[in-house]
C-alpha cells in the first residue's frame, strides 16, 4: 500500500478549504517523491550514487497489488536505471488525481468543484474524516516540537516535508527551527543502509527538483 504517498497528502492538503498547502509543483514533485519512498521500503528500488545524481533501478518487478505503486515501477521499468531526479518528475506527472481520488474512496477527503472568481473551474478536496491526519500531524508536531523521536514512517514524512518547504504549513512553530529539527530528522539513523541511501537520494531530488521548476517559471516570467 502506498501509505507514505497518502499520507504525505493528506498532510499537504487544508482540512477545511480543501486546498493544497503547497504550490503544483511542490505537491507533484513531493508526490513522486513519496511513490519513490514506498517503493525503496518495500525492498523494490536500489540506489547507486549519492544525492540528485544518484541511479535507482528496480529490484523487484512483480506485482505489489497497488495500482499507484505498480504504475510507478511501469514506469521506472522503461528508463532503468535512471538518475533520481529524473525519476522524481517521472512520479511526478499525473499522479496527483490518482492518490487524491484514492483517499476520497477510503471516505478521507472529497472532491468539490467551485469557481474561482465565479467563472474558472476549480477542485477543492477537503477533509471528510478529520481523524487520521490529525493524528498524523500530532505526531509530526512531537517530533519537531517536542523532540520525540522519529520511527520510519514520520521520519520519511518528515524528509518530504523538508525537501518541499513545508513543515511549518503542517505545524505551527518557528519556521527556522522547525526547518533545522526537519533536517535533523531527516539525516537521522532510522533506516537501514539501503533504504537510507535512497531516502537521501529521493529528498535532494525533491528539492532539486522544485527549485529548478521554480527558476524556470521564474525566468519565463521575466522574459
Amino acid at each position: 500500500m502506498a501509505r507514505i504517498t497518502e499520507d504525505l497528502v493528506l498532510l499537504l492538503f487544508d482540512l477545511e478549504s480543501g486546498r493544497a498547502l503547497v504550490d503544483s509543483t511542490s505537491l507533484d514533485r513531493a508526490i513522486g517523491g513519496a511513490l519513490l519512498l514506498d517503493l525503496s521500503i518495500q525492498d523494490r528500488l536500489a540506489a547507486d550514487g549519492q544525492g540528485a545524481r544518484a541511479r535507482l533501478s528496480v529490484t523487484d518487478f512483480s506485482p505489489t497489488r497497488d495500482p499507484l505503486l505498480d504504475g510507478a515501477l511501469t514506469k521506472l521499468g522503461d528508463r532503468q536505471p535512471v538518475r533520481a531526479q529524473k525519476a522524481v518528475e517521472l512520479l511526478a506527472r499525473k499522479t496527483r488525481e490518482p492518490v487524491l481520488e484514492r483517499l476520497a474512496e477510503r471516505g478521507l477527503m472529497r472532491r468539490e468543484r467551485t469557481r474561482l472568481l465565479g467563472f474558472l473551474p476549480a477542485t477543492r478536496w477537503p477533509a471528510v474524516d478529520t481523524a487520521p491526519v490529525t493524528a498524523l500531524r500530532k505526531r509530526v508536531f512531537e517530533v519537531l516540537c517536542d523532540g520525540a523521536a522519529a520511527d520510519q514512517h514520520i521520519a520519511l514524512l518528515i524528509s518530504l516535508l523538508h525537501a518541499v518547504k513545508a513543515e511549518h504549513k503542517v505545524v505551527n512553530g518557528p519556521r527556522r527551527e522547525l526547518r533545522a529539527r526537519a533536517e535533523q530528522v531527516a539525516q537521522g539513523d532510522w533506516a537501514g543502509p539501503a533504504v537510507r541511501k535512497a531516502v537521501q537520494a529521493v529528498q535532494t531530488s525533491v528539492a532539486v527538483a522544485v527549485a529548478a521548476s521554480t527558476a524556470a517559471a521564474s525566468s519565463s516570467g521575466g522574459s
